[in-house]
């Protein structure tokens, strides 16, 4: 008998934002994972303003330069 292969406790899948994931959802989740309370969580722009909550992650990165 073989013995099975562990899993890993916290995919990649699941550490990386998608880019088409909104910015909102995004500070609710890490949030939670963070077990911080709700609305201490802000993504910012590099003008220091807080990020629409319905901009997505592919343009908050292009807005950094990535």
């Amino acid at each position: 008998m073989g013995r099975k292969k562990s899993r890993k406790l916290t995919p990649t899948r699941y550490k990386v934002a998608r880019s088409d994931a909104s910015v909102g959802s995004i500070e609710r989740t890490l949030e939670r994972l963070s077990g911080l309370p709700q609305g201490s969580v802000h993504l910012r722009l590099p003008s220091r303003k807080k990020a629409r909550s319905d901009k997505t992650i592919a343009s908050l990165l292009r807005d950094w330069g990535w």
